[in-house]
């Protein structure tokens, strides 16, 4: 999984909203598995080519390279409000496609890489050997499967900002307060579903530490 870690933002400090939105993008893009790039340090314009040329490589971009056209060549210093309004409208519509893009040949290999064969078929209610089968393309992998897997790739992205992977698998085994005494694991259940109360309930805890949610971990 491409480690995302900025080290510069190259004139974002005054543009908040922005960097926030590309960051989880980047942070989407890579747990999903469609970043070509080992580590991305920079939220510049030429990270941001990189991004969506890896993103329609993979068809989901779109006509994103369009709309996006000021981030990849533009100083963020040079946009009035309107624009940035508008640049931010289209991360967020963006970041939409992706969560409603399950795609677990390029998912696969990252959940394996975050959590290995025996948490994530634990996780995903499925055997060892099954997991190698879908993951390997022996078998076309359920679309059952397909959702819970790409749930945990929006939950790892949301966890990435604070975790590295040993830190993930830990989060999901600690009892948490918020889920009231229960471990992320434990209060998923048997047979989850991504649309269920308890799946919910944990993603909503995950994403606080992305800062989409105001409650604390």
């Amino acid at each position: 999984m491409t480690n995302i870690r900025f080290e510069s933002n190259l004139g974002y400090a005054g543009h908040a909203g922005l960097a926030q939105r590309l960051a989880g993008l980047f942070s989407r893009s890579a747990a999903m598995g469609l970043l070509s790039v080992g580590d991305v340090t920079e939220l510049s314009a030429l990270s941001v080519r990189g991004l969506v040329a890896d993103l329609q490589k993979h068809g989901l971009a779109g006509s994103a390279g369009i709309g996006l056209a000021p981030l990849m060549r533009d100083n963020p210093h040079a946009w009035d409000r309107a624009t940035e309004r508008l640049l931010e409208a289209r991360l967020d519509q963006l970041a939409q496609v992706l969560e409603d893009s399950p795609n677990p040949a390029t998912e696969w290999p990252s959940m394996r890489e975050v959590f290995g064969d025996d948490m994530l078929a634990a996780l995903l209610q499925i055997s060892a050997s099954s997991l190698r089968r879908y993951a390997t393309a022996e078998r076309i992998t359920p679309d059952a499967t397909a959702a819970r897997l790409h749930w945990l790739a929006m939950v790892v992205s949301d966890l990435a900002g604070g975790y590295n992977p040993l830190g993930m698998r830990r989060w999901f085994e600690r009892p948490r307060a918020q889920l009231d005494g229960h471990s992320p694991s434990a209060l998923l259940g048997s047979g989850w579903q991504p649309d269920d109360a308890a799946a919910q309930r944990v993603r909503a805890l995950a994403a606080t530490l992305s800062g989409a949610q105001p409650l604390a971990v």
